[in-house]
């Protein structure tokens, strides 16, 4: 009887071990990821996201990172955005909200001007935001960029 009870918390162990190794997070070089999608994204002019553009321009809440990287067009009137944050625990949901009211803002004043720059508009509204594990990832190419290409890079990146 005892050797049975041995072995049962044997496998009970070795099964908790297997259960706490399977829940663990992917962990991503988030310059890495960035820059492949950044290339085929095409921002014309780059100019790199400091923490000031992420709280003040993205809204995203800077005690919830913890790294980013990414790059934003300095060409007025144009599209492209790319930007890949690491949240802390818990957070990934937030930081993705964040990222799509920022894509929901630009789509709103876009749409003013959708008739002098239909590109852009359309650039901008074909956005992408994505999560996966504790990553977030907001993608808005440059125009002429098929957002295929973009949805491959950002799966490519994280897989």
């Amino acid at each position: 009887m005892k050797r049975f009870f041995a072995g049962l918390l044997a496998v009970c162990l070795v099964g908790a071990a297997f259960a706490g190794c399977s829940g663990s997070s992917a962990n991503y070089n988030v310059n890495d990821v960035a820059s492949a999608v950044e290339t085929v994204a095409k921002i014309e002019n780059p100019l790199d996201i400091t923490e000031d553009d992420l709280t003040y321009e993205f809204g995203v809440d800077m005690d919830k990172v913890e790294e980013f990287s990414g790059q934003k067009t300095g060409v007025a009137n144009t599209a492209g955005t790319v930007l890949v944050v690491k949240a802390s625990a818990g957070s990934v949901d937030d930081i993705k909200a964040a990222l799509e009211n920022y894509k929901n803002g630009l789509v709103s004043v876009s749409e003013n001007y959708q008739n002098d720059f239909p590109e852009a508009y359309q650039q901008v509204s074909d956005g992408r935001v994505v999560a996966k594990g504790d990553y977030a990832v907001l993608a808005i190419a440059a125009a002429g960029v098929d957002y295929t290409e973009v949805d491959a890079a950002i799966d490519e990146a994280l897989k």
